[in-house]
């Protein structure tokens, strides 16, 4: 009876470490988040791709954060490092619709005249999820590409059916 008694403690020993460790996890990932948030909006691009570099390390799956650090890479000038990331983006799910719309921000945001990509990107998108597609290219941001052929076809390829 006592060994059961040990066992159970030991256990739930156990399980309160790993739960703390979790919640502390996720505390320093949220507070580095809003860190590199902070910093985003006030265009200190370097301090913002630490702290969100610092987030990757701790979750190296969350494509969002992966997405803005590419962005801040960009903006200081290290466009390479950002297509790498931009990369990683696509490679860890590629077959999920947020990959891509953050895929196609990234290239409306960071490298507008990348139209090969951008609309690689947003036919990817659109595959997967005509109404996010639809959403994505009705952005103000779009109208510079007004006189493109792939525009045209992908607006087609995503307009609600009647």
């Amino acid at each position: 009876m006592g060994e059961i008694i040990s066992l159970a403690l030991i256990a739930g020993i156990v399980m309160g470490i790993q739960l703390g460790i979790r919640y502390f996890r996720s505390w320093r990932l949220r507070r580095r988040f809003q860190a590199g948030m902070s910093a985003y909006k006030e265009k200190r691009f370097p301090e913002a791709l630490s702290a969100f570099q610092k987030c990757v390390r701790i979750a190296p799956e969350w494509l969002y954060v992966r997405t803005l650090a590419g962005i801040c890479l960009s903006h200081i000038g290290r466009e390479a490092d950002a297509l790498r990331e931009i990369e990683l983006v696509e490679a860890l799910q590629p077959r999920e619709a947020e990959t891509w719309t953050l895929i196609s921000t990234f290239f409306m945001l960071c490298m507008p005249e990348n139209e090969p990509r951008l609309f690689d990107a947003l036919e990817r998108l659109a595959a997967l999820d005509a109404t996010a597609a639809r959403t994505l290219i009705g952005q103000p941001l779009f109208a510079r590409y007004g006189a493109s052929p792939r525009l045209h076809a992908l607006r087609q390829q995503v307009a609600p059916s009647e």
